[in-house]
């Protein structure tokens, strides 16, 4: 499946909360020009990364302040924990992110 999001709506320095179905909803950063999908979820505790904020190269989750790196996807600490990632590809003005092993529902 493939989900599109304007790149105009993602904002700087925020993640934007991107809902693909009842059970997933996308985290979609900026960095430098690139553009990151993740679980929107933080592995951890589930709490929605959306709400969370950046901080550099990091995403903070905003229930315990896990730090995820957003090209890798990995935590800072407990390195164990890592995001579910999605590919992002731009094409003119739109994210196409594409969703693997997901129902439309």
């Amino acid at each position: 499946m493939i989900v599109t999001v304007a790149a105009g709506e993602v904002p700087a320095g925020k993640p934007l909360a991107v809902r693909v179905s009842e059970a997933l909803t996308l985290a979609v950063c900026e960095l430098d020009g690139n553009y990151y999908a993740f679980d929107g979820k933080c592995p951890h505790r589930g709490a929605p990364l959306a709400e969370g904020e950046l901080a550099g190269e990091l995403i903070v989750c905003p229930l315990h302040h896990f730090k995820f790196n957003l090209k890798t996807g990995r935590c800072v600490m407990p390195r164990h924990l890592k995001l579910r990632s999605f590919p992002v590809s731009i094409e003119g003005d739109q994210l196409r992110i594409e969703i693997r092993g997901q129902s439309p529902n």
